[in-house]
């Protein structure tokens, strides 16, 4: 670890090999002469959070919180597919579920001197849900030394020189991103009209072989292609060697691949999801943003609109230029480096302001028994939940993975 860096004791998960869970095994961590720093920084969405608290009430640091986590839009991913359209166990895990977490990181939030959120319906979302801290959308930043590269030979080197249109759709392959539904819009709106167009499924993860079955049962096996996991710095050249990117996740709170692909001009069609893809997309001027629709028969309707826009896009050359140009320019407004930087330093310093302005009086200068009361009531929960978890964990041990390289090859790679 890097010098000056503070490792808690943890413990493993078992059914998550290599993840660990923090916890307060030892004295030192209950000692606050011992924490001297100038913010907290809760780039988490566990209970560790307590810990910043903790360090705020006793200690009168300023803590600044991070939340990426859009439960609504994802919640029902933690279902079996059968059982997720069901309206009455979604009822269930609405009350069950939903409502305790949002109630619980709600309270937590405003204990805090500011929340970062990655879009501006993630801030509304805890708005409604009862956050008064102050909230702080920041994109994330995109690496001009991999993404503004001079471009690298062409990779579809899957597909053969009688191709057609080239359709991208990148990400990690899990029920929640809705590649499904792309492969299905492909089969159903897109192929039979274009007959050499080609979709390429970017990416890996544990529904890879759910949609491989998808586009076989939709007959379109030999026209969508799996490239597996590819190293990130070569994305740059996925996205410009493509003639569109198609988008159909709802649980995106940003969508790193969409501002990748906008940053690199691609043109995009993709559903508007209130969140991370309609925070980074403008209908007509950087990409085509459409309804999803709701239902089986709205749902029907979207699709069928989607692949309409495809179509009209691969059809018109002005068209992707012009969406290009835009897409490439207000991604460089948004997401550059400097301005994203200059965000974070604003949070930072509100976060400062916003704890000197409460008048916080921190406990370790009131008397111990107040110090304790402090601790018991931040390290408890942490505790208690952080175990539950780790206990729970021992219910269903993980079967054991092969050994992979140290260096993920999406950073590694050449």
């Amino acid at each position: 670890m890097a010098p000056g860096t503070i490792e808690l004791p943890s413990v493993p998960l078992k059914t998550y090999p290599g993840v660990h869970i923090p916890l307060p095994l030892a004295a030192w961590v209950y000692d606050p002469s011992r924490w001297n720093f100038d913010i907290v920084f809760a780039q988490t969405t566990t209970m560790l959070m307590e810990f910043g608290i903790w360090l705020r009430e006793m200690k009168g640091i300023p803590l600044l919180c991070v939340n990426t986590t859009h439960l609504v839009a994802a919640y029902d991913v933690l279902l079996p597919e059968k059982l997720s359209k069901n309206e009455l166990l979604q009822a269930g895990v609405h009350i069950t579920l939903r409502r305790p977490f949002e109630k619980l990181f709600a309270g937590i939030y405003n204990k805090s001197d500011g929340l970062v959120v990655l879009s501006d319906g993630l801030r509304s979302y805890w708005r409604e849900c009862g956050v008064t801290a102050p909230i702080h959308v920041i994109p994330r930043a995109i690496s001009p030394e991999i993404f503004d590269r001079p471009l690298g030979p062409d990779p579809f080197t899957h597909l053969d020189a009688s191709s057609g249109p080239r359709l991208l759709c990148a990400g990690r392959h899990t029920r929640e991103k809705s590649q499904d539904r792309v492969i299905r819009i492909f089969a159903r709106q897109i192929a039979a009209k274009n007959e050499k167009a080609t979709l390429t499924m970017l990416g890996d993860g544990p529904d890879m072989p759910f949609y491989q079955r998808v586009a076989k049962e939709e007959g379109v096996e030999d026209r969508v292609f799996f490239t597996g996991e590819v190293p990130f710095t070569q994305m740059p050249d996925w996205y410009a060697y493509a003639d569109a990117f198609v988008h159909a996740s709802l649980s995106e709170t940003y969508g790193n691949v969409m501002g990748e692909a906008l940053w690199c001009g691609t043109p995009t069609v993709a559903f508007a999801d209130g969140m991370g893809v309609s925070s980074q997309i403008k209908d007509g001027v950087n990409g085509v943003l459409l309804s999803p629709g709701k239902g089986t028969a709205g749902e029907a309707e979207a699709d069928a609109a989607f692949g309409r826009a495809v179509h009209e896009l691969l059809a018109d050359p002005q068209m992707r230029a012009r969406l290009g140009k835009g897409a490439a320019r207000v991604a460089r407004e948004r997401c550059a480096p400097a301005a994203v930087q200059q965000k974070m330093a604003d949070a930072f310093q509100h976060a400062q302001d916003h704890l000197a302005a409460c008048g916080l009086r921190p406990a370790v200068s009131r008397p111990k028994a107040m110090q304790w009361l402090t601790t018991f009531q931040h390290f408890r929960p942490w505790t208690t939940v952080m175990s539950g978890i780790y206990l729970f964990g021992h219910l269903r041990p993980a079967k054991k993975q092969a050994k992979k390289p140290q260096i993920h090859p999406q950073i590694g790679g050449k």
